[in-house]
């Protein structure tokens, strides 16, 4: 039971950011600590909530509602890669203004076959056709596997998917909160800057809008990785609309931590002698089963080169960012072959056996998507 005085200290935090007035690092952690643990009532944390993200973050709340999921995620869902390398976390923030397939899901599975270990995360789609969560699922990959076979597939395979509200975190009290969400919070963005197993230091992570680019990047910094990739596309035919990816419609902006300096540059597609796209040929579906059969399209290298050109631009700069070829173009010229020569695929395969405690379910779900091609 909740004593009164913890429900006043709580009330007077949302009454402060009602009135627009910044909470330290600390307070924004503990608030959040609360929230997970479920030990203020229900209409308190939504109110917490909805304030903190009307006002607008900070640096320092941020970097707090960030330390709360390490706490939450790591007590019950934590656990080492130990591959051979530093692995790649590898995610997009969603929430983006442009719906393209599933891209960051494609990206891991090419960068796996191209030879970087890659724990790859992400939940069901929010504001789009399909998240992370949906495509994997579609395509034979069990999102309900336990930490320990995510990791451990990494390891053996170089590819595993957690989801964010698959099983393995349906223990935590993020579960219970993001679950009933229907709209954008302080934690999607917070939340995927966590760290997803303890040995994790690398991550590329895509945001929806440039405007927090450069907060992503100190985030990450001060958190302590070791290195960092931040993009944000546009579209050149719809200037005020974004992707949490590498973009082949206009220029990206990204930023890259490296041996604790942040560096922020643009790309162009024609820097890497790719043509610009427009954005009716890379958009997304009508349902997750179409995004992810127009996905499988490119991974069998039977896709359109539009939708090809946007994967393997991604792939091409986790390629770079992992220190496995010299600039994107060659990046990009390995993500392809992988494709042609289908390691892609078999990368696929080589993680649903691992992953999955069912594994011929989901191969024959794969096979069977695959003659639909």
């Amino acid at each position: 039971m909740i004593d009164e005085q913890a429900l006043r200290q709580f009330g007077g935090l949302i009454v402060r950011l009602q009135g627009r007035t910044d909470l330290s690092r600390e307070e924004a952690r503990d608030a959040y600590l609360q929230i997970w643990r479920n030990q203020q009532p229900e209409l308190q944390q939504g109110a917490f909530i909805a304030a903190l993200r009307a006002k607008g973050e900070t640096l320092p709340e941020i970097l707090g509602v960030t330390e709360s999921h390490n706490t939450e995620w790591l007590a019950q869902c934590g656990g080492e890669v130990g591959a051979p390398e530093p692995h790649l976390g590898l995610l997009g923030v969603g929430m983006d203004s442009l719906k393209t397939i599933n891209v960051t899901s494609g990206a891991a599975i090419v960068l796996a076959a191209a030879g970087v270990y890659v724990h790859k995360v992400g939940a069901p789609g929010m504001t789009g056709v399909s998240g992370s969560h949906d495509a994997f699922a579609v395509l034979g990959v069990d999102p309900d596997a336990s930490v320990a076979r995510t990791l451990q597939s990494v390891r053996q395979t170089r590819l595993g998917f957690t989801s964010g509200v698959g099983a393995a975190a349906r223990g935590t009290g993020m579960f219970r909160v993001l679950s009933q969400m229907r709209c954008g919070t302080t934690v999607h963005l917070a939340g995927p800057l966590g760290f997803h197993s303890h040995d994790e230091r690398r991550k590329m992570i895509g945001v929806p809008h440039p405007g927090q680019i450069p907060l992503i990047a100190e985030v990450m910094r001060q958190m302590g990785y070791e290195r960092g990739l931040i993009p944000c596309g546009s579209s050149q035919e719809f200037p005020d609309r974004f992707m949490d990816e590498f973009s082949t419609l206009g220029v990206t902006r990204y930023a890259e931590l490296r041996d604790g300096q942040i560096r922020e540059a643009e790309f162009n597609p024609e820097d890497a002698g790719l043509e610009r796209a427009r954005y009716a040929d890379v958009a997304a579906g009508a349902s997750p089963e179409e995004n992810v059969l127009r996905l499988l399209r490119v991974l069998s290298g039977k896709g359109t080169k539009p939708y090809e050109d946007l994967v393997c631009l991604n792939a091409g700069f986790g390629l770079l960012f992992m220190d496995k070829v010299g600039d994107v173009r060659q990046g990009i010229e390995a993500a392809r072959q992988v494709i042609k020569n289908g390691a892609a695929m078999e990368q696929l395969r080589a993680t649903i056996r691992s992953q999955n405690e069912a594994p011929n379910a989901g191969l024959s779900q794969l096979e069977g998507l695959l003659s639909r091609l």
